[in-house]
Formats: C-alpha cells, sequence, structure tokens
C-alpha cells in the first residue's frame, strides 16, 4: 500500500499539513503516518488551546497521539494505517531516511514562507528536507486555500528534465480531479532553440489526455527566470497547485536550490508540489 508521510513540529503549519495528508490518503487508499524528530526543543502546541496543563506536561509522544485521535474519524482508508514515528537526530536526514524505509510516496510538509516568524524546526529546515527528498513534496501553509476545484500550473522550460515530471503531476492532478494548466516558459537567448518548450507542453498535454481525459490548456509565457512572474500568472489561471522540478544533480556543488526555485518556495501563497528528477 502506498503510503504519505508527514513531519510534524507541532505548530500550526505542520498540523494544517496533517489535515491536507488525511485528505490526499483517503484518494489515494494510501496509509499516513506522522513523523517528529526529536531535537531537545521545548514546545507549547498551539493545537492544544488554552489548556495549561495539556501544554506543561504534555510530551511529544502524548501530543501526537492526541493529533491522531482528533483525525483519526476523517481518515477513512480500508485497512488502511494512521500511525507515528518518533525520531532523534538530524531533522532533514531523520525524515529523509524513513522516507526512504516506508518507501513513502508523497511527503506533505507545513511551511511558512519568507515573512513568516517561525520557532519549530519546519520553519528552518523545511526547504533542505524539499532538496533531499526521495519523492515528491507538497509544501502547504495554514493560510493557503486547500479546496476543490483544484487547477493544476505546470510550467515546463526547454530543459528535457521537466518532461519527466508529467507523469507524477498528471497523476497527482488526476487524484484530485483538477484542470491543467501547461505553461509553455519562453527564454529568449541563443542557446536555447526556440519552439522546444512549445513542443514539450504539447507532448504533456496528449499525455495528460491519453491518461486521464481532464481538461488541459497551453499558455506560451515569455519568462526571464522570475519566480514573481510565475505566481502572478499562477494567480491569473487560479491555480490551486504549482507544480515544479527539482534536479537531482549528481553533482554535490549543485545539491542546493537554484535561486528560481528557492524564491518561488518563499514566495508562494499556493501549495507547490515539488518533484524531484535525476539527470
Amino acid at each position: 500500500m502506498k503510503r504519505i508521510l508527514v513531519p510534524i513540529d507541532f505548530s500550526e503549519n505542520s498540523v494544517f499539513a496533517l489535515s491536507v495528508g488525511v485528505e490526499l490518503a483517503n484518494l489515494l487508499h494510501a496509509s499516513l503516518r506522522v513523523i517528529h524528530v526529536q531535537t531537545g526543543q521545548r514546545y507549547a502546541p498551539e493545537f492544544l488551546g488554552d489548556n495549561p496543563e495539556e501544554r506543561l506536561i504534555g510530551q511529544a509522544t502524548h501530543w501526537i497521539k492526541h493529533l491522531l485521535e482528533k483525525y483519526s474519524s476523517d481518515y477513512r482508508v480500508y485497512n488502511g494505517e494512521f500511525d507515528y514515528k518518533i525520531r532523534e537526530g538530524n531533522v532533514v536526514r531523520e525524515i529523509t531516511n524513513q522516507a526512504h524505509y516506508d518507501d513513502v510516496s508523497l511527503i506533505v510538509v507545513g511551511t511558512h514562507g519568507i515573512s513568516g516568524v517561525e520557532d519549530r524546526w519546519l520553519g528552518s529546515n523545511a526547504y533542505r528536507l524539499v532538496s533531499h527528498a526521495p519523492c515528491p513534496v507538497l509544501t502547504v501553509r495554514k493560510e493557503m486555500k486547500w479546496q476543490s476545484p483544484h487547477k493544476m500550473l505546470l510550467p515546463l522550460d526547454h530543459n528535457k528534465l521537466t518532461r519527466k515530471i508529467v507523469p507524477v503531476v498528471t497523476g497527482f492532478s488526476k487524484l484530485l480531479n483538477a484542470e491543467v494548466n501547461v505553461i509553455a516558459l519562453q527564454k529568449n537567448s541563443k542557446w536555447i532553440l526556440p519552439g522546444r518548450s512549445d513542443l514539450y507542453a504539447r507532448q504533456a498535454e496528449r499525455y495528460i489526455k491519453n491518461n486521464t481525459g481532464l481538461s488541459v490548456d497551453i499558455t506560451s509565457f515569455k519568462w526571464g527566470g522570475d519566480a514573481k512572474k510565475i505566481l502572478s500568472l499562477a494567480h491569473e489561471k487560479e491555480a490551486t497547485v504549482i507544480a515544479m522540478h527539482l534536479n537531482k544533480s549528481i553533482n554535490p556543488f549543485e545539491s542546493f536550490f537554484r535561486p528560481f526555485a528557492n524564491e518561488l518556495l518563499n514566495l508562494s501563497d499556493i501549495p507547490v508540489l515539488v518533484v524531484p528528477v535525476k539527470e
């Protein structure tokens, strides 16, 4: 059975990610696992409300069980498992190790955005987690809209690696019954063959329609690498999810985000589905 992994640091954003994870697990008929990595940090979970006793005497295991009990009635997968793991050590390493061990299909993680103030470990580690994850990662925040009808924004540029995310995005869009807007990113350069992104966009359109029957539109978009322009277009298209690829290069010096990806993840007020691809 497929499995979804939700890292929890007891912030409101991570609890919102759990609610999204429950919904996706129901749609995917997947098991759902919550993971918390202990760092020695003290917590005062917002979801406990005004119960000072719970805040003072509770521990990670106690609070996670509280969350599982709260969301167990919403989890409706026949013979599915809704459980938790608590690990110690480096946050990113422990989460990615758990994802490898469980052969996780998707990680749903709460982020805080560029203007957020976050005193939990997801605030400083979410983006490093995305860059190291062995599977697709959906990043969300509690201020984000997550409800039907869904619309997927799928930007494709001239790089052939962008086409590798099309099957994953197609499956995710089918899961959400989402309309798909394929964006053929145009960039003026003498080193880029003209029309390549348009070709990739048409190939993606055929693949999605042949495998899902979903509604697909193609838009050509002049782009200079600015994440704000993509985000503005996403709002214009009323997108509820933005898909992007992350190159898992064999070059260790390219393990960090390229500026565009980092900027988009920081600025986006729309959930972002990050799909790792290998050269």
